[in-house]
């Protein structure tokens, strides 16, 4: 029983650590009601017991009347205690009413461990933002796991889990072990780190795209499974410097990463194409879907604009510019 009440206290220290409101309102009602209770009892000559029924019934506004302050200290003591008391218990329980409002969301979200093929996006800032809009546009079940008190985004595909996205509890909240893919961008690069080795860790198969700026957690994150690194300091520096060769790369890039129009596309070779060159490959897609392929993913090695005479072979991804996902058996 003892130990049973210790971990209690502990889950639920641990939900209001962050609810300094219910902590302060519960404070103020306890000594309230000590202090009107022990005045009370003094005063009007009234049980220990009878005086903190009196004080209860006081702050909830019952006033059942079998109990009522004769003197006038009793009566001052009512007006302080009617006065203050009410205001304070009613933001005392609608913090807890949040808490348990919360714990119901939480446990719905953990209802939905049929969710497969998701995404989890570890982490919340302006980049994840956007990528979780433009993932949520095509369809996609996403799970977003932040230490931030909410996330602007609303959606009945979207669940988001308040916490640390490196603790393994949370991940296994976030169903990562039937996740497909991860995206990762903590707030620093070395919660960056720490939640690519935890997913890693928990789901060997899923690709995970790291964010990060250190080019010290970027050598890091090398020797991990993840599967790609994006650098934000050097994709801009680069976007930046190729800027005044192509005057018109910002509205390339922004016309090929839009949800709407040409896109660009990754996906397995299918058998048709098996042992065919490059050159026959263009000249397919181009002819029968206005697709332009513009690179091979052989293993982790990627061919951008290969050689024509170079030849596909069975397991190749074709990157390939498309105004929609057009690689596989039908549209063939």
């Amino acid at each position: 029983m003892f130990h049973t009440l210790i971990w209690f206290f502990r889950k639920f220290s641990g939900t209001i650590r962050n609810r300094k409101v219910l902590i302060y309102a519960g404070v103020y009602m306890i000594c309230l009601w000590l202090a009107a209770t022990f005045i009370f009892h003094f005063f009007e000559n009234v049980s220990v017991f009878n005086s903190f029924y009196w004080a209860i019934t006081t702050t909830t506004t019952v006033g059942y009347g079998d109990i009522s302050a004769i003197t006038p200290v009793g009566k001052i003591i009512s007006m302080v205690v009617m006065l203050s008391g009410i205001g304070v218990l009613g933001l005392f329980l609608a913090s807890f009413a949040d808490i348990m409002i919360e714990k119901s969301l939480k446990r719905r979200h953990l209802i939905r461990s049929f969710m497969e093929g998701h995404v989890i996006v570890c982490g919340w800032n302006k980049k994840l933002a956007i990528a979780v809009k433009e993932l949520l546009s095509e369809g996609k079940e996403i799970v977003v796991i932040a230490e931030v008190e909410d996330i602007p985004i609303e959606h009945e595909n979207l669940l988001f889990i308040r916490g640390d996205p490196s603790d393994d509890e949370n991940l296994k909240r976030a169903s990562v072990d039937k996740a497909s893919f991860a995206l990762i961008s903590g707030k620093d690069d070395t919660e960056t780190l720490l939640s690519a080795i935890a997913v890693e860790k928990l789901n060997g198969e899923v690709r995970t795209t790291c964010i990060v700026s250190d080019p010290k957690v970027v050598e890091a994150l090398k020797k991990t499974n993840v599967d790609q690194i994006l650098s934000t300091d050097q994709f801009f520096g680069l976007a930046l410097s190729r800027s005044i060769f192509v005057p018109k790369v910002s509205i390339f890039l922004n016309e090929l990463m839009a949800t709407r129009g040409m896109d660009l596309y990754q996906g397995e070779i299918p058998r048709e194409l098996v042992g065919k060159t490059f050159l026959k490959v263009m000249d397919v897609l181009k002819e029968k879907h206005e697709t332009i392929p513009v690179g091979i993913v052989r293993g982790k090695e990627v061919v951008v604009n290969p050689g024509k005479e170079f030849v596909l072979k069975e397991g190749d991804e074709l990157l390939y510019i498309s105004e929609e996902k057009c690689l596989n058996k039908v549209c063939l």
